[in-house]
């Protein structure tokens, strides 16, 4: 008998609809697998039969719409397949550790295959330290005025970003109010500094500026990464500095990639010209290309699509020949988790995308399609195998 055979008598077992023949090839099926009938269920112990298939139904069907929900999969008649197996599973193992209560076995159940803890994605959060050491949590500070720094006026706008509106009577000593807003990991924000330049910042990354741009040039400090479009002043060129790394642009698009646990920073443009530059190496890039600081403070130059540079911006994960610890690097701060090497990993590389905001489950499932890496957690650690 096939299970979806069995599927089909068991659906009428229980609604009690079987014609004479039917019942005679369910109870020779059940004899088949050693349950006798009358010792198949007990309600005293183990509830009304009909409820318990009733509930495990729900939750295996509940599955398989999500599923189809996100996969435009055809749900079907195997929703019940599946719930039978289950509840055929249970019965067997209840029966046999009831039947020798003297001398309990230990029964090997089969079980739909595991998978990996569902973590969720990260989301719009921040900090925000005003020139007094004040902090704002943005994720919770309601829209409208949240600060007053000096000439500039501080809010949180109807789409939940974070503006900054200079005044009338820019001084000096509003031009050294400095600002910093910071990202967890598993958060993100966009910012609009006070010049009109926008800025979106990643996961476990902080932006250090003042509440008004005075002088010859407009300069702010980075952790982490973070994508900028800047607005265009010739007399103040705009200046990202990195540690010992400097950006300058006049107006332009582009993305810095430096945090900490990363081998190299880089800068990726997308729109209009930057100069890289690290003790006495510089580079001026057009768009397309991508400045990576080596060690030592050399800057290489190469080609690259800047799409994938500002997929995280996007939503997205984009993998182009990328090792599987670059990706999980990503994973690990965008999903909050700790991440675990066990085994070999050298030459592991993937290619694909993805949704930043499907749960964790989803992108390390793409990664398993390749049957190159495997993944199991313990508590709120990802454990990577080969």
């Amino acid at each position: 008998m096939t299970d979806e055979e069995f599927g089909i008598l068991y659906e009428k077992h229980l609604a009690g609809t079987c014609t004479p023949e039917e019942k005679r090839r369910f109870d020779a099926y059940l004899a088949a697998q050693a349950v006798p009938p009358e010792l198949l269920w007990d309600e005293a112990s183990m509830g009304v039969q009909e409820e318990v298939g009733q509930q495990v139904f729900a939750q295996l069907s509940g599955r398989v719409r999500k599923q189809k929900a996100r996969s435009n999969w055809i749900v079907n008649r195997k929703g019940w397949v599946m719930a039978a197996s289950v509840l055929l599973l249970l019965t067997v193992g209840l029966y046999q550790w009831r039947a020798q209560p003297e001398q309990p076995v230990a029964v090997e159940v089969p079980t739909l295959k595991s998978q990996p803890a569902d973590f969720k994605p990260g989301g719009n959060k921040a900090l925000l330290t005003l020139a007094d050491g004040t902090i704002i949590n943005l994720d919770d500070a309601q829209n409208g005025l949240l600060a007053q720094q000096g000439a500039s006026a501080v809010r949180k706008d109807q789409a939940g970003q974070l503006v900054y509106t200079p005044g009338a009577g820019k001084t000096e000593a509003s031009a050294a109010a400095m600002n910093t807003v910071a990202t967890p990991r598993g958060g993100q924000y966009q910012l609009e500094l006070p010049d009109g330049s926008k800025v979106w910042l990643n996961a476990a990354s902080s932006l250090r500026f003042p509440t008004v741009f005075t002088g010859r040039e407009r300069r702010v400090e980075l952790t982490g990464e973070a994508y900028f479009e800047v607005a265009k002043n010739k007399q103040m060129p705009f200046k990202v500095s990195v540690g010992a790394t400097e950006v300058a642009v006049l107006g332009t698009h582009f993305n810095v990639m430096a945090y900490a646990d990363e081998p190299s920073l880089t800068t990726t443009l997308l729109e209009g010209a930057v100069q890289v530059s690290s003790g006495m190496h510089h580079a001026l890039l057009r768009p397309g290309q991508q400045a990576r600081r080596q060690v030592g403070g050399t800057i290489a130059v190469a080609d690259v699509d800047p799409q994938n540079a500002v997929a995280w911006k996007n939503g997205q994960f984009i993998f182009n020949d990328e090792s599987i610890e670059s990706i999980m690097r990503q994973i690990s701060r965008w999903y909050d988790v700790e991440v675990e090497f066990q085994g070999a990993m050298a030459g592991k590389e993937f290619n694909g995308a993805v949704s930043r905001f499907d749960n964790a489950s989803q992108v390390l499932h793409m990664l398993e399609l390749t049957g190159a890496i495997h993944f199991k957690t313990q508590g709120h650690r990802i454990i990577v195998q080969p």
